[in-house]
């Protein structure tokens, strides 16, 4: 007997989500930007509902800001926001590199290992849109398969929490010449320790890099008007 596999069509709300998330991730909406519900529901040809519905996700996420006359805005980036951020992630995936080193399979190694082998693949035509968007996601691949692997439950909860926002400073940390050559490099380092099981280094050299991203950030930030 044949097996056929049927297809579930992806619902509005995923649609419309992804397509706002993206969009703002990549800069086609820029800070600031107002959103309007009935534009968008009347573009795409749906109801409000779904709309309204991947509208209040966002917010929550944080790439969204809704005001006290529900006037709907992206999210516009301060230095404040992007220390603090930061600092959370320091804190937590500094635990998480500890805990996988300590706890993760040598399969879980692997895996994470596959991520910094194939973004190698993309370093040398990194200025083509697509490879650089592959380096991306191999990037934040590396990052979720070790919060993944650190086997704590509460810590995924409060990265998970920052997920958007960090994916949005993942993309804008790509800005500026061999930066991706540089993330590589220390993913390497963080690997390295990490098949070693050294928890202590693999921990200090994931707090290191995501320092290193933060002052990289920074820097964007002083010279970028929003």
């Amino acid at each position: 007997m044949n097996t056929f596999e049927i297809e579930k069509p992806v619902r509005y709300y995923d649609q419309v989500y992804n397509s706002i998330r993206e969009m703002i991730v990549q800069g086609v909406l820029k800070p600031g930007d107002k959103i309007f519900e009935a534009k968008i529901a009347r573009e795409l040809d749906i109801s409000r509902s779904p709309v309204r519905e991947a509208v209040r996700a966002l917010e929550k996420e944080g790439l969204l800001v809704i005001d006290g006359k529900s006037r709907i805005t992206v999210y516009k980036p301060t230095m404040k926001d992007i220390e603090d951020i930061y600092e959370c992630r320091m804190a937590l995936e500094s635990l998480a590199a500890r805990l996988t080193t300590r706890l993760a399979s040598g399969q879980e190694i692997k895996k994470i290992e596959n991520t910094v082998l194939n973004a190698k693949r993309y370093l040398d035509d990194a200025a083509k849109e697509q490879h650089r968007l592959a380096l991306i996601a191999e990037n934040t691949q590396f990052h979720d398969l070790i919060t993944k692997y650190s086997q704590n439950i509460r810590l995924k909860k409060q990265l998970r929490d920052l997920y958007s926002l960090s994916h949005y400073y993942r993309v804008l940390n790509f800005q500026g010449e061999n930066r991706e050559l540089v993330v590589f490099n220390e993913h390497l380092e963080i690997l390295n320790f990490m098949k070693r099981r050294d928890e202590e280094k693999a921990a200090f050299m994931m707090r290191k890099h995501l320092e290193t991203d933060l002052t990289h950030l920074k820097e964007i930030f002083e010279t970028t008007t929003y």
